[in-house]
């Protein structure tokens, strides 16, 4: 390429970096306008209320003699964060800081998002407040500002470049998974922990009696926490060789007929429904419990923690037998050769060797099987029995997330709603502690691998 046609190139690119900056401006600056359009509209019974933004920030309405709405605190501040971030994205935009121009953008279409969570939130409040029909609409203004602000930070971003545009999706996607799990954490905490504090952590946690509606309301968890530990030990006790065994059969010994079958058939597992194990549970399950063991001696109905074993560890195979497959195809060829060539037979290469180099993989799969069969809903539900009492084999029960689905429908605002969002705490933190105990296991193993 002559120097002639590098400079031609050269302009060209420059040219169209200022367009896409003049675009990114345009329409951030479209963005922190739509603020002032209309916005939301409320809905209580016969009144019909439409605000803009600056409304939301600084108004607030009373709905006949006994009811003032006070906008949340929450909202204003993701009104407030909204325009000062849109605001920075275009300042950043002229100094033609591309990078940071973007990400503020994307700040304030998060913002945005969170300002509908308020506004619904809003609306709840004012049902229980005593409105019969309630609702709080987002408007165009509202769409508009998440649609200029998805542009603004488009153009921003491809002002840096293509390798840059890249580097800087990839930061972000990376910094959305933190943010959700930082938010998620949060809102588990800010709703969770003032049922424990109101109730007492130990009587919470140790408590053997759950009845929400008695006149002296009691709110101990013991029996649910039991059920889903034992529930979810079971599922894995069984899951985890039949799912194992089941990988190392399609990865090393299987022809290929067969993996042709088996492989889609285990996917296709993965794709069930749980509302499906569910139905199949309660009709096929429970039955074949409740008859085969009363012949033996046994007083069941057939629902309860032997049916969510059973059905919780056919639920996590797919998952198991995936990664472990995955994770022994990994394996270096070399190592199964050295093992063969010291004369260790098949089988034995394949738990001497295979099986201890894919251990972090496996365990990843493991870890997937244990947050599903913890955090499964529906099929328990159908198969448990749902009596808070404590488990037996055969007795019916009620797990920590069966306790949640089964009666936040019907859980009144309050004590009895908050402490549903408790159970939903202890559940959360037990899949986190879950999680780095099988991580720091996962790494201590590699760890002693490298020495």
């Amino acid at each position: 390429m002559d120097r002639v046609e590098y400079n031609l190139l050269r302009g060209e690119n420059k040219a169209r970096r200022r367009g896409l900056r003049l675009a990114g401006f345009v329409f951030g600056l479209l963005g922190i306008a739509t603020l002032f359009f209309p916005y939301t509209l409320f809905k209580f019974d016969q009144y019909r209320v439409s605000m803009n933004a600056w409304q939301l920030l600084t108004v607030n309405i009373r709905f006949g003699p006994d009811f003032l709405l006070s906008m949340p605190i929450g909202l204003r501040i993701a009104i407030v964060a909204a325009v000062v971030l849109s605001l920075a994205g275009v300042v950043f935009l002229l100094l033609r800081k591309h990078a940071l121009s973007s990400g503020m953008f994307f700040g304030a279409l998060a913002a945005g998002f969170v300002e509908l969570i308020f506004i619904s939130q809003t609306a709840k409040d004012a049902a229980h407040a005593g409105f019969s029909t309630t609702s709080g609409d987002m408007l165009w203004g509202w769409t508009f500002f998440l649609l200029f602000s998805i542009l603004a930070a488009v153009f921003a971003l491809a002002g840096t470049g293509l390798e840059k545009s890249a580097e800087m999706i990839f930061k972000l996607s990376a910094t959305i998974s933190i943010a959700m799990v930082a938010i998620i954490t949060l809102y588990m905490f800010i709703y969770g922990s003032p049922a424990i504090i109101q109730i007492g952590l130990f009587k919470f946690l140790f408590g053997t009696e759950w009845q929400p509606t008695a006149t002296t309301p009691q709110f101990g968890i013991l029996y649910m926490i039991l059920a889903s530990l034992i529930g979810c030990v079971g599922a894995i006790a069984i899951g985890v060789p039949i799912g194992l065994l089941t990988a190392v059969f399609l990865s090393e010994i299987a022809p290929q007929w067969v993996r042709a079958i088996v492989r889609p058939s285990v996917e296709l597992l993965a794709g069930i429904p749980s509302v499906i194990y569910g139905f199949w549970g309660m009709k096929v399950l429970v039955p074949f419990i409740r008859e085969f063991f009363t012949k033996l001696g046994y007083d069941t109905t057939g629902s309860g923690l032997l049916a969510v074993i059973l059905i919780l560890s056919i639920m996590i195979l797919p998952t198991i037998v995936s990664v472990a497959e995955t994770s022994l195809k990994s394996v270096p060829p070399s190592y199964t050769e050295a093992s063969l060539a010291l004369g260790n037979t098949k089988i034995s290469t394949i738990f001497s060797v295979q099986i201890p180099a894919a251990r972090s993989g496996i365990l990843a799969g493991v870890i997937l099987g244990v947050g599903r069969a913890i955090g499964e809903t529906m099929a328990v539900i159908m198969v448990a029995g749902n009596i808070v009492q404590l488990p037996t084999l055969f007795g019916s029960v009620r797990p920590m997330t069966a306790g949640i689905a089964f009666e936040m429908g019907y859980a009144e605002a309050g004590l009895h709603r908050q402490a549903l969002f408790g159970i939903g705490l202890v559940l959360f933190l037990f899949i986190m502690l879950v999680n780095i105990t099988f991580t720091a296991i996962s790494r201590r193993g590699v760890q002693m691998d490298a020495k």
